[in-house]
């Protein structure tokens, strides 16, 4: 590539990395939906397009959204959030659902899409890692000649005599993870938190780029959600990548506005408590 070509590309991650993090905080809040090919049951999905425009109106600032789920609700939140094209998955009735994901999708047909990044997941110390490294140094590759910002969601399994697991993993797991994903490309980062501050402060200051957390495991209520995302930003996260903790809480806006103030404004958590209780669902 020529330095016009270079100019370009890097051009085209800064515009549309902008549209994905708020300009005064340098915060993300992502809201992942890519999750009705693996379940069946999420009936909040079944008419998506008024949570979608009710969710972009409360001020998330990117959408991570399969692009059949994006072309059906594009209309409610085109200039208003930004998109994450998902570019791996794997149907709920493959047995391989938490070791190995499928590339689906290109780069190439993300850019054609409107994508402002694009997002596959990968697992690291299983079996197939020698197939799935490849993938991911392939597609940061593409990613940097397009001008695509590419968000790396990188997973730790715990080694490669390990079964699967959800978790909770080790520090060590986690901050070779990050390190990896930033290594080979990542723009910047979803993972798992890994419980506290203090020692996710060591995951988040062994990558080289940006780190989001995602909505991990269940928790019994608001308040365990909302001090999770208070715990990761005060480790240095760059913000959150959270789906069915906001959409399918009992108040979405409200969730939404909650967690906006702990990112943007470094709000305590009785504080986006009270947020939460104020915002009322339309």
């Amino acid at each position: 590539m020529g330095e016009r070509d270079n100019l370009a590309t890097g051009l085209g991650k800064l515009l549309r990395l902008s549209r994905l993090f708020d300009s005064k905080s340098h915060t993300s809040l992502i809201v992942p939906m890519d999750h009705g090919i693996e379940e069946p049951g999420y009936v909040e999905l079944e008419n998506p397009t008024e949570l979608v425009a009710m969710l972009a109106g409360a001020g998330v600032n990117a959408f991570l959204m399969r692009r059949g789920l994006a072309a059906a609700t594009a209309s409610v939140f085109a200039g208003r959030a930004g998109w994450i094209q998902r570019i791996t998955g794997r149907s709920g009735l493959s047995p391989g659902l938490e070791t190995q994901q499928l590339v689906l999708a290109d780069v190439e047909g993300a850019a054609r899409n409107g994508a402002d990044a694009v997002v596959p997941t990968f697992f690291i110390g299983s079996g197939t890692e020698d197939e799935q490294l490849p993938e991911l140094g392939a597609i940061a590759d593409e990613c940097s000649q397009l001008g695509i910002p590419l968000l790396a969601e990188i997973l730790p399994l715990g080694g490669p005599n390990a079964v699967p697991y959800d978790g909770p993993y080790s520090v060590d797991e986690m901050r070779l993870a990050v390190r990896i994903a930033s290594e080979e490309g990542a723009d910047f980062i979803k993972t798992w938190y890994t419980g506290d501050p203090t020692s996710f402060e060591r995951v988040v200051s062994y990558s080289l780029v940006p780190v989001l957390i995602a909505g991990g495991p269940k928790t019994e209520n608001e308040r365990e959600v909302l001090a999770m995302v208070r715990g990761a930003m005060d480790a240095g996260a760059a913000g959150i990548a959270m789906g069915r903790k906001i959409w399918q809480s009992r108040n979405p806006v409200g969730m939404v506005s909650a967690l906006s103030a702990i990112l943007r404004l470094g709000a305590s958590v009785d504080d986006a408590m009270d947020l939460l209780h104020v915002a009322a669902r339309p």
